[in-house]
Formats: C-alpha cells, structure tokens, sequence
C-alpha cells in the first residue's frame, strides 16, 4: 500500500523574483530551489506568452523577452486587488490568474525537489502552501494573493507577512528563541519595516509601516529615466510617453532592462558600461547604439531620495511599537534585512547609519538598535526560507492512501530534543465508503508498538513514547476501520537531538491584522465608521455586533473599509415594511489566512458579504492635492515639535513623488500617492492631544451669533439690508451639530472647518449694522470680496466631491452656484450689499449641498443604525 505523503511548502510571491523552499522530511534542514541552469535560488516574477501557442513561459526565458514584442508580464504584484487586466498572447488575463501561472511555476519547481524524498511506501507531493504577501498589502490585494495560489492548485493555510517570515529564518538559522528585531524589507516593488518580538520561539508584531509602491523598481524606471536623457542627449529620438504609447512603452522596457542590469552590476563594482546594440529602436527607426558608463555615485544620487523616504516608514513602526508595547529602537536587538534592493551598498550604508551603532550627533533619531550593523544574509531568499520554517511548524504532515480515500493529519515536526515524545493528529474520511467511526490507530516505532482509539471527532494521540538519542525513527501509523480493515499506513521520519533542535515559530498562527476594518453605521443622521478589527489584533477573530435597522428602505447596505478604502459591500434587500430598530445581527470572522466573512441577519432576513474589488480610479487633480495640503497644515497644530517634522517630511516625500506621476501620467502611482497623503492627513485630523482652538472659544461663537440673530429678528436690520432668519438660524445649528461632532470625534479638520464657518457667519452678521463704535468691521466691498472668494473655493471642493460620489445632480447644481458666483464678481463694486446678502444665500445653499452627501449615503441608502 503506498501512500501519498504532503508537506507544506514556504513561497515567496515577489514583484521581480520569486523562491520555493520546504524543510526536509525530518525538519533539521531546508530545501530550496535552484535553477539546474543557473543554479539561482530565485525566478523572475515574468510571464510571457507568443500568440497563438496555448502555454506560457515563466520565469527567467520570459525575462529575456523584455524590450521585444510581446513584451512579456512583469511586476504584477503591484496589480493586485486591481481591476486590471493584462494581455498575454493574445489573451485578457487579471492579476490573480498572472501570478498563478507564477506560483503554479514555484509549484512545479519544488516539486522536483520533495521527489527526492520518495520512497517504495510512499509518493510526495505538493499541494499545501504558506505564501508570504507584504506586511503592509491592503485587504483587496491579500485576497487576491490567496485566490492566485488556489487558481495555482495549492490549499493555503496561511498567508504570512515577508518581515515575519525573514524573521523566522533569522531566529531558525541562529537558533534564537527570544529577542526583539526590526524588520527592513525593501524587495523590487515593496517596502515593509516591522517591530517583532520573538518570545519562546513565536513571534509578536508590535509595530508595522510600509509602502506598496516603493521598491527596486521605482529606482529602475528612475536610472532608466535617467539613461533616456544621456540618450537623447546623444541626439537619439528618445522623446517617449510609456503610459499612452504602446511603441514608447516596449522602448522605456528596453531602457528599464538596461538599468536594471546596471544596477545590479554596480552593488559590486564602483562603474559599469552600459552597452546595447540595435535592440532599442527609437523613434525615428533608427538602432540606438549604447555605449554609456554609469558610475555607483550616479546610481546612488538617483536612488537616495527612495531610500531616505524608507526610513520615514522606520519611524512610524517604531512609534507604534512604543505606543503598543513601550519598546523602542534601542531595545531592538537586530535588525534584519530582507529583499534584494539591500544589495544596494547604499541600502546597508543608511540602515547602518540610521538604525544601527552609536548616535551621530547630528543625527535625527538619538536611540540606537543594540546592533552594530544590519544582518545581511541570503536577502533574496530569506523570507522564502522563513515561509518554509512556518509552513514545518503550522503544517505537519498530510498522508493519504492512493485512492484519496483516507487523509491522515500528523501534527507537530520532525524534529526533537525531547527524550519522550507526544505524537497525535486527526484522520478524516474522504469518501462516503468508508466508515471510520470506533476505528484504532495502531502505531510502531523501532521496537515500540502501541494503539490508540479514534475519537469521534476523528482525533487521536499517543505520549510518552521513547526515542533513542541522536537517532532517526520511523514513526508508522496504521488506520483501521470499524471492521478491523487496514485503510491508509501514515509514516513519518522523527529524529532526536538534543544540540540541535531550532525553534520554528510554534505551531499557533501568530498572524495579526494590520489595517483597521470598520464599518459605516449611521448615528443621529450622520454616518461614521465604527471599528470592527482593530489594528494588529491576533487571528483568527471572531465577534458579533449588533446594529438596528434605519426603517423605510428596501436594501440596507453593509459597507466594510480598511483605511477608508472600501474592501467589501453586502446589499440585502428586505420588505419596505420591516419596522425602523429591528435588530440587525452580523458575526463578522477574520481568519489567519487574512480572510473576512461577514454575515448574519436582518430580523429574519439572512445575509452574507462578498469581497469587492475597487472601483478604477481617474487621476486625483493638483487641486485636490492642494487641498490635502492645506487640511495638513490645519492639523499640524495637534502634534509636538518632533511629530510635526516627521509628518511634514512624510507629506513632502508624498508631494514630490504625486507630483513627478501626474507629470508621466502614471494613474497608479499618482493615485497611491494621493492616498498617502489622504492617510497621512486622516490620521492627523483624528490625532489625540486638545484641539485648537479650545472648546470654549467654540461654544462662545455659537452663542454670539444666536445673539446677533436674535436682534435682528427682534429688532430687524437697517433699511435697504435683507435677513433670512431661517436660513440662518437652520445654518447655525448646522455648523454646531458639526463641530460637536468632530470634537467629540477628535477630528482636528473638521472642527477647524466648522469654527472658519462661525467666524464667516459672524462677519456677516456684525456687517448687517455698524459696530458700537460706529466704525465698520470691515468695508461692504472687502466684505462681500471675502466672502465671494471664499464660497468660489468651497465650490470647487464640492464640485470634486460630487464627481466621487458620480451626483450628477449635485454637479449640476454647484455648476449653478459657480456661475452665479461669476455674475456677482461684477456686481461688488456697484453693489457690495447685494453681493453680501446673495453671497450668505449661496453659501447656505452649498453648507446644505455638503450635507446631503452624508445623508444620501446614511438615509437614501439603508446604512445600519447605532
């Protein structure tokens, strides 16, 4: 009876390169794939395919396709979660169905690799898989990681973060079981900084930052920028636009292979001749012959600023792990490098000086790791090796008979420094002809035999057994029905040795969420967010939450974000008539696969939630850029000196990068950068600490201008002067409502909005008659110029607003407003009064225009009550 025996293997799903490992049958070493040409542990993350020819080719042969046509699909990890599609031979491929092609790649390599193990009894194959994703990946592109390697055929059973897994290599290799590290990934298209502390062998993630578009290639496509100015300055035809010429795109490829090999050629020398002959073809038609010398300070000059920006990330990791845990950077016993951009000199040269020795006195953080320098070892490989460490520890061992009638689940590892071991693990019937209820397992070991019955649950255990030192032992496990008949023979090598015994990570997930999830509820006619993971909460999780029905509605809408970012929407419908307060109850599950699932009822109605791909984004303006800008420099106030520089330096590293992909026309990269920016601000606009001004100051001028109110309904205004009480009364508690909101919300933004709003209101209010002074506050013409101006800006917000929500009404009727505002440009000189008075009504109108917003999303559309 042979048996089929599978082991989970560790992946490393990379942006430019990808590795497989698995740890031997007996977990005391790890098996990593090597090219048998190359004899390279890794494989580039490329895909190419000629049309018409139905298999594809991974790998390096598809990497010597870059710069011709087809070009071949590269960097795809950086599509993830994305509605994208890409071409290969032909056909329209989605991201997750590319990488899978890769990973079934990955899975076919080491497949190679475990037939080594084989036996007469037994057959190895590779169906199981922990596959790393970057610590910091969105909701969106983790599930599509996991749908990639079930396209692959592989059973996920974790998706581990790249800095915790090069961690657990590190602690496997140095047989560490307990310390505190720091974590720098910077790989080809991601960057990830970690805090971990390892305690008893399992890990903990204290602090986390990163980067999803900020890697080795973002320097490629800088050099290779750089390489296309030094050509045309050679008066080559190189004026090229890749985001919208398919002709220009195929040349910069070309361009982005020179550079890359550059690159990686000047890690180990200080200059390299750049030569490329006839495969560029420029814009005229002519054979661009290269013969250019780049030299390491060129290099180094272009990837700097990418580099220093990582260190931002350093900071923000560290802060959380002070604020979670107290530990700072000088408790940090390593730090650890992973990915291969640190082959960089450069890269180790800033680590060393930012993180690592004694503090320079200049030097912007005054702690220090305890290391004198970053552990430099098999970065390109290291968080594939950590994958295959947790894969031995999370996995064990699946047998199965050759029919795939029995499948027999061995918990634990293969290697031990205990002198009496406890061995167990479950057993399941795979097909309906077999009955395995009041079955024994019966099991050998050398000369020890014992047997153990099956509980009902499928379950069994033997302890105590003795194992001879330093030896290896087949452990044998026989199965037998209820009838006596022998179903499956599970085997598996266990060796002894008390030296070397390496920690492995424990056998619990140890995974953690690492973006908060919330939901949008409604509460007093407003909506909000209201948590439901938070950050870094240990997996699996489970809660349920109770919510009520918002009444009058057909369809109510749970609405599921991460970081503002909608990742999931469910849309139950229920009769119009179900009564406004009946229960809504959702029992919402993380797995440690990273995996939501929502779903409940709605009084009788069930529910459950899918996963939502984003929705393709337009170009964020420079407008709405400046915006983000100016909503930072309100919430910068919040924060203490050192808080401000560091947030300042972030958004102005975000600026420059927005700036720099709007001008190529980069959607994707100037779309990431506007969503730093607006994380950055968010998290600024929520920041704890008093808000400015003081709460008093806020609540005199609600007072004040019910005062001025209620004289001039009392006593009217002067003649020739127009008041609308109601409009006014409706906007004063308009803006209270709102400012009581964000303080109480600690949102620094929106408080500040809603005290500009009460000075502007009481402006016009003391202009409606002479101060007691008998001097004006201000002339009618600065006045009504103010106010003009102001309500011309706040229009133009609207205006982008309306354009996300896609209102086309909304649209319409700001058009309106703005063309009123035109007309009444000519009017301030002749009529400054007039202006004033249409100016207030204009700028209620569009107070009640930004309203509507919040209420067409919480009362139009059925959002859950509080």
């Amino acid at each position: 009876m042979k048996q089929l025996v599978s082991k989970a293997v560790g992946i490393d799903l990379g942006t430019t390169n990808s590795a497989v490992a698995v740890m031997n049958p007996t977990d005391r070493d790890i098996v990593i794939h090597r090219d048998p040409n190359t004899k390279s542990a890794t494989t580039p993350s490329c895909v190419w395919r000629r049309e018409g020819v139905p298999e594809p080719i991974v790998g390096r042969r598809a990497y010597s396709r870059k710069g011709g046509r087809p070009e071949p699909v590269s960097s795809i990890k950086r599509l993830m979660g994305t509605r994208a599609t890409m071409d290969l031979g032909g056909e329209k491929l989605n991201p997750q169905q590319i990488s899978a092609l890769i990973l079934a790649e990955m899975k076919r390599q080491i497949e190679t690799d475990v037939a080594a193990f084989d036996s007469p009894s037994s057959r190895w194959i590779v169906d199981r898989a922990v596959v790393t994703v970057p610590a910091y990946f969105d909701q969106p592109q983790i599930d599509a990681t996991r749908e990639a390697a079930e396209l692959a055929g592989l059973e996920v059973l974790s998706l581990l973060h790249e800095p915790t897994a090069a961690a657990s290599y590190h602690c496997w290799r140095t047989a560490t079981r307990d310390g505190t590290f720091l974590v720098y990934d910077l790989g080809g298209g991601t960057f990830d900084v970690s805090i971990l502390r390892c305690t008893a062998g399992s890990f903990e993630v204290l602090g986390i930052s990163g980067n999803n578009r900020l890697g080795g290639d973002d320097i490629d496509a800088a050099l290779a920028r750089h390489l296309q100015t030094v050509l045309q300055a050679d008066g080559w035809a190189l004026d090229l636009d890749p985001e919208r010429d398919e002709e220009d795109r195929a040349r910069f490829a070309r361009l982005r292979a020179m550079a890359e090999g550059a690159k990686k050629a000047l890690s180990d020398n200080h200059e390299y001749m750049v030569r490329d002959s006839g495969l560029l073809i420029d814009k005229a038609g002519e054979p661009v012959v290269v013969e250019t010398m780049l030299e390491r300070t060129e290099l180094e000059e272009i990837a700097r600023p990418f580099i220093e920006r990582t260190f931002l990330h350093c900071d923000e990791a560290i802060a959380r792990a002070e604020e979670r845990a107290g530990v700072g950077l000088a408790d940090v016993d390593a730090v650890i490098l992973a990915g291969g951009s640190t082959h960089m000199p450069l890269v180790r040269e800033l680590v060393t000086r930012e993180l690592c020795g004694n503090p320079t006195p200049d030097g912007a953080r005054r702690d220090r790791a305890k290391c004198a320098e970053p552990v430099y070892e098999k970065v390109d490989t290291v968080v594939a090796l950590g994958a295959a460490v947790r894969a031995a520890a999370v996995g064990g061992l699946v047998v199965r008979d050759e029919q795939r009638t029995v499948r027999v689940n061995l918990r634990g590892v293969g290697n031990t420094s205990a002198s009496r071991l406890s061995v167990g693990g479950t057993v399941e019937a795979l097909s309906p002809e077999v009955d395995l209820r009041g079955g024994r397992v019966l099991l050998t070991a050398g000369d020890y035999e014992d047997e153990a019955d099956l509980t009902d649950e499928g379950a069994f255990a033997f302890t105590r057994i003795p194992v001879q030192p330093d030896t290896e032992t087949e452990f044998s496990f026989a199965v037998h029905d209820c009838a006596g008949v022998e179903r499956v023979v599970a085997s598996r090598p266990l060796a002894y040795n008390a030296e070397a015994a390496k920690p492995l990570g424990g056998s619990a997930s140890g995974a953690q969420n690492t973006k908060a999830i919330t939901i949008e509820v409604r509460k007093d006619s407003e909506t909000s967010q209201f948590p439901l993971v938070d950050v870094l909460q240990t997996l699996p999780f489970a809660k349920d939450y109770d919510f009520r029905h918002p009444g009058e509605v057909e369809n109510v809408e749970l609405r599921l974000f991460q970081e503002g970012r909608p990742i999931q929407m469910v849309d139950v419908r229920v009769p119009r008539a179900t009564p406004k307060d009946t229960p809504i109850r959702m029992h919402v599950v993380m797995h440690e696969n990273y995996a939501i699932t929502v779903e409940g009822t709605i009084g009788d109605t069930p529910y459950q939630a899918t996963v939502q791909l984003p929705t393709d984004r337009d170009m964020p303006t420079s407008e709405a850029a400046t915006d983000l800008t100016r909503r930072f420099q309100e919430g910068l106030a919040v924060l203490s000196v050192g808080q401000r520089a560091t947030a300042s330096a972030q958004l102005k590293v975000s600026q420059h990068a927005f700036n720099e992909a709007r001008e190529r026309g980069d959607v994707d990269q100037a779309t990431h950068e506007f969503d730093q920016m607006r994380r950055l601000v968010d998290a600024l606009s929520k920041g704890q600490g008093e808000l400015r001004p003081p709460k008093a100051e806020f609540d005199k001028l609600v007072e004040d201008c019910r005062e001025r109110h209620a004289h001039y309904l009392r006593d009217g205004v002067p003649d020739g002067r127009s008041f609308d009480a109601s409009d006014v009364s409706q906007t004063i508690e308009e803006y209270r409502r709102s400012g009581e909101r964000a303080y109480t919300n600690r949102d620094q933004r929106a408080y500040g909005e809603a005290v500009q709003r009460f000075n502007d209101l009481l402006d016009y209010l003391r202009g409606l008659q002479q101060a007691p002074t008998g001097r004006p506050v201000a002339s009618p013409t600065e006045r009504a110029e103010t106010l003009v101006t102001r309500i011309r800006e706040t229009a133009q917000q609207l205006a982008y607003i309306a354009q996300g929500h896609g209102d086309t009404q909304a649209e319409r009727e700001i058009a309106g407003i703005e063309e009123r505002i035109a007309e009444l440009d000519s009017k301030i000189a002749k009529n400054p009064y007039d202006v004033i008075d249409e100016s207030i009504k204009l700028r209620v109108r569009l107070s009640q225009v930004q309203a509507g917003f919040a209420r067409q999303s919480a009362a139009g559309t059925g959002i859950p009550e509080l």
